[in-house]
């Protein structure tokens, strides 16, 4: 039978969440570096160890908040619907992320990658089964692996801009 366009929207919206979420974390590593060692100038302290302490946790945090944001999101998806979860996940990671831009301290970096991770991590449990479901005929595993994929594709979308783009 012919696929409704609504399940191909559907699959397009999971997999450029997951994709753009691949991207989010390939960039941050990028600019977290400079951005911690321009902090610690600006409070007079020149200490790598200060860099890796604060990257180190703030990798962490980002870690737990997806976990959180996966148990949240998934929670959120059963009781409001699974494309309003989802939308609010996407929601989530990208202001988050951007008002990173603005943090001024390590701390509040930490907070903003704490609540970043949690659109990270709710974008998962929401993708996949809202694709799942829209695609009932299809193998579950086959969906979910393509998702998978997905976050590997915006890491190669990066390192692609990256290596036709030099700053």
């Amino acid at each position: 039978p012919e696929l409704a366009r609504g399940q191909w929207l559907v699959l397009l919206a999971a997999f450029l969440g997951w994709m753009f979420d691949g991207l989010e974390m390939g960039i941050f590593p990028l600019v977290a570096r400079p951005a911690l060692q321009e902090m610690q100038a600006a409070a007079g302290v020149l200490d790598e160890q200060f860099v890796q302490m604060w990257m180190g946790k703030i990798t962490a945090l980002f870690l737990l908040g997806a976990a959180a944001g996966g148990l949240v999101f998934g929670w959120l998806g059963d009781k409001v619907g699974r494309v309003r979860a989802m939308g609010a996940s996407i929601f989530c990671f990208s202001i988050f992320s951007l008002v990173g831009y603005f943090a001024a301290t390590p701390e509040q970096v930490l907070l903003l990658r704490f609540l970043a991770g949690m659109g990270v991590g709710g974008m998962w449990p929401t993708g996949v089964s809202l694709a799942s479901e829209a695609w009932s005929d299809a193998s579950r595993p086959m969906i979910s692996g393509l998702l998978g994929t997905s976050a590997n594709v915006g890491l190669v979308t990066l390192n692609t801009i990256g290596y036709f783009i030099h700053v």
